[in-house]
């Protein structure tokens, strides 16, 4: 996900078995045994040792560097583990090293899982994808466009062309904004209106939204934004249960995700760290009432609120996310069928303006899709690859060519965000 220039700082949007070489045993060279006695084999390097490497150096690299505070790796390749690393801190005051078990804060890695409920309910005839939005949520009916602002400075307003649709929601051309990535008059309605408060209901988040003006025409271009948030009170409507309860239902208890949730478990919290930025090589614990903040760092997840996120309310740990990636390498497992997961992976945008995610990448269906071999460019990973990331630096990929899964877990918001991420895919790929 590329650099968004207008917002450098608080940039939104990424017994454990790491791999050994393989050698054996020396036999007992103590004195007295045979001269003649078998040597050593050596060691062998294979391309997962040398990639172990890389990884564990570039790592440690961050961390020496004050770049991050602690991360986490894990690597499934062929459909067995290869990789997992921790370097640095899970808590830096508390001298907490970074751990396998930590429960971290995925923000917007919320959104294919949100992705996978959809379908689901897809599935089920519940929905077309083409559908008009305002069929489920009619305060969606009579949308208006931002067309500029007049000479006293007043915003000018048009009529919608068509309706948004879901596909336009899952593929982030509905028109909605964010509030706090790009700075237009629409963002700040939305951040006046406080506009993700998780004091309000779904319902009310959803009538709040469609009572502000669209920032483009619906199919006009790629917009990162609420379109995910907006799915999660679909999904309520459609199932008839909280998002929450349908998620849980659905996807985390089938997989087996036991410490995913919008809430950190009671079991969970001595593993729930902290948040940190840098600023001048000088790392800052992010907290609830730091000003200038645009979202909440720790109270939606440690106590219930009326608000679920589904573009960015879900905690997880670096296994249980593992599971939700290993379902999508099985096009689906028992989830989602091979169709649905072919229309989630496949480019939905076509020749629609794909903005800031750059020359080499599309979107699908709630996450982003590599769509040439080039390198340069969004994540550099291979044609092919589907991947999304969250605010606070996790990470994930799906490369079907070379069929290896990768998961990053840390908990930093930094202007770095984008070359921390590049640097650890790059040590993946032997660059």
């Amino acid at each position: 996900m590329k650099h968004i220039p207008n917002f450098k700082y608080w940039l939104f949007m990424i017994g454990a078995l790491a791999l050994t070489a393989c050698a054996h045993s020396a036999p007992n060279t103590a004195k007295g045994a045979s001269a003649n006695a078998e040597l050593p084999a050596p060691i062998a390097v294979t391309p997962q040792t040398l990639r172990a490497e890389r990884l564990d150096r570039v790592m440690t690299n961050l961390v020496d560097e004050n770049k991050i505070a602690g991360v986490s790796v894990l690597i499934i390749e062929n459909g067995t583990e290869s990789y997992y690393g921790a370097k640095g801190m899970l808590d830096r005051e508390a001298g907490t090293p970074m751990s396998r078990d930590a429960v971290g804060r995925y923000y917007s890695m919320t959104k294919p899982i949100v992705g996978v409920a959809m379908m689901q309910l897809y599935e089920d005839g519940k929905y077309k994808l083409d559908d008009p939005l305002s069929k489920y949520l009619p305060e969606f009916t009579n949308m208006k466009v931002f067309a500029g602002v007049d000479a006293q400075g007043n915003s000018m307003l048009v009529n919608a062309n068509r309706q948004i649709t879901v596909r336009d929601l899952m593929r982030h051309t509905s028109g909605l904004t964010y509030g706090f990535i790009t700075q237009t008059p629409v963002d700040a309605m939305y951040l006046e209106a406080n506009i993700l408060s998780y004091e309000q209901t779904s319902d009310a988040f959803s009538k709040k939204i469609a009572s502000m003006p669209l920032l483009k025409q619906p199919g006009e271009q790629y917009i990162y934004s609420v379109s995910t948030d907006v799915q999660g009170r679909l999904i309520e409507v459609l199932s008839g249960q909280s998002l929450g309860d349908y998620l849980e239902t659905h996807i985390f208890a089938p997989l087996g995700m036991s410490h995913t949730g919008f809430n950190v478990k009671a079991a969970d919290r001595d593993k729930f760290g902290p948040v940190y930025s840098v600023q001048d090589g000088r790392f800052i614990r992010l907290e609830d009432e730091m000003e200038k903040l645009p979202f909440v760092i720790n109270e939606p997840f440690l106590n219930k609120k009326p608000f679920e996120s589904g573009g960015g309310g879900l905690v997880s740990t670096l296994d249980d996310y593992a599971k939700f990636t290993v379902m999508l390498r099985a096009r689906g497992g028992k989830l989602i069928s091979p169709d649905s997961h072919a229309l989630m992976t496949s480019n939905q945008l076509s020749d629609i303006d794909n903005s800031w995610l750059g020359p080499n990448s599309s979107f699908g269906l709630n996450f982003a899709i590599k769509t040439a071999a080039s390198m340069e460019g969004a994540l550099p990973v291979p044609k092919g690859t589907y991947y999304w990331g969250g605010m606070a630096g996790t990470s994930f990929w799906i490369d079907p060519t070379n069929d290896i899964i990768f998961i990053m877990q840390m908990q930093m918001i930094t202007p770095d965000e984008y070359d921390n991420r590049d640097r650890v895919v790059r040590a993946v790929y032997g660059q």
